[in-house]
């Protein structure tokens, strides 16, 4: 029998089952909707060792969750190549969201972000465990070469990938051919001894050194004397300065000067201008001048001619003095001989 007062075992048991109930709608709330929501399937394929992805790794895009891993498989490529194709399941609601309005209502969102530039590579999700994830991202650069292209139109899209920058690191150090290039270097020390142990090449070092101690030497020779070059080089400077300080007025008053000679020679100018107009009676009284000149040479011009009568008189009356001084001449002589001959007369010869 129960006491009065106390509540039975059966309540207990109501409570328990009641607080499971409420426990599972709760859990259904928030699991059952990504379990009931949309979703769509699209592949990748790598190249490269996908050691460390594992079913259920997170496919990330731009650090939002968008999707999980859902199967790894190995397939053949090209005659000695082998790939790794991944499918993944994909949130319809989130990639519609990076689509926006022109996010198609019905059918598959991957095909749109695989020509916008969608592009795939692994990444690590901790470097102790080492396990993989599948990181998302959108290049532009792919989206404008798949312009022009047509969309993929299988039944699961293929999301492009490619190689991060340590994954092609490691590639193109696997590709390296380490024993030829250890051979190489071993030529290389060979011919590095070789060279060493000529005495020419030990002459041409030593010059080298010497070379170097005198470049040396002149470079500190130089440091000693830069420093009194650029102060005497400023204390020019300094005294071209002042002179310019002092020669500036005068330079100023003479260019004003200049200037008012300019001004003068301009005016002069002008009058002679105003002078030599073709009205003014300066220029009528030259022109008189010069015509007056131009008759008085005429004149001169036919007076000096051959056949002129002042050019005949001039010649006769020449004539009539050369007469006169032969007379004179004869007169002299004969009055030298005989003194008395203007008393006398002239006597016999």
């Amino acid at each position: 029998m129960t006491r009065p007062g106390q509540r039975g075992p059966g309540l207990r048991v109501g409570l328990f089952a009641l607080a499971g109930v409420l426990l599972l709608l709760v859990a259904t709330v928030l699991v059952g909707g990504r379990w009931f929501a949309a979703s769509e399937a699209a592949t990748m394929r790598f190249d490269s060792s996908v050691y460390g992805l594992q079913i259920g790794a997170p496919v990330v895009l731009r650090g939002v969750r968008v999707g999980q891993v859902s199967h790894i498989a190995l397939a053949p490529a090209g005659p000695q190549g082998l790939e790794m194709p991944v499918t993944a399941e994909f949130d319809r609601a989130l990639l519609a969201g990076v689509l926006g309005p022109t996010a198609p209502t019905h059918g598959p969102v991957m095909p749109a972000l695989v020509r916008q530039g969608l592009v795939a590579r692994l990444a690590t999700q901790s470097l102790l465990t080492g396990l993989l994830y599948v990181d998302l991202d959108i290049d532009p650069v792919r989206a404008a070469a798949l312009a022009a292209a047509p969309g993929p139109t299988a039944a699961m899209p293929a999301i492009p990938t490619e190689r991060t920058r340590l994954q092609t690191l490691q590639a193109q150090l696997q590709a390296l051919d380490l024993e030829q290039i250890g051979r190489d270097l071993a030529a290389v020390a060979a011919s590095t001894r070789d060279l060493l142990a000529d005495p020419q090449a030990r002459r041409a070092l030593v010059h080298t050194a010497e070379a170097a101690q005198a470049l040396t030497a002149l470079a500190r020779r130089l440091d000693h004397e830069v420093g009194p070059l650029a102060r005497a080089a400023d204390s020019t400077l300094a005294e071209s300065r002042r002179t310019l300080q002092q020669w500036a007025p005068a330079a100023q008053q003479m260019a004003q000067q200049v200037g008012g000679a300019a001004s003068q020679v301009g005016a002069a100018a002008a009058q002679v201008q105003a002078l030599a107009a073709a009205g003014t009676p300066l220029v009528a009284d030259l022109r008189q001048t010069a015509a007056e000149l131009g008759r008085s040479a005429a004149t001169l011009r036919e007076a000096a001619a051959e056949d002129s009568a002042l050019r005949l008189n001039a010649d006769r009356a020449l004539q009539d003095l050369a007469r006169a001084a032969r007379s004179l001449g004869e007169l002299g002589d004969l009055l030298e001989r005989q003194p008395d001959a203007l008393l006398r007369g002239r006597g016999a010869p």
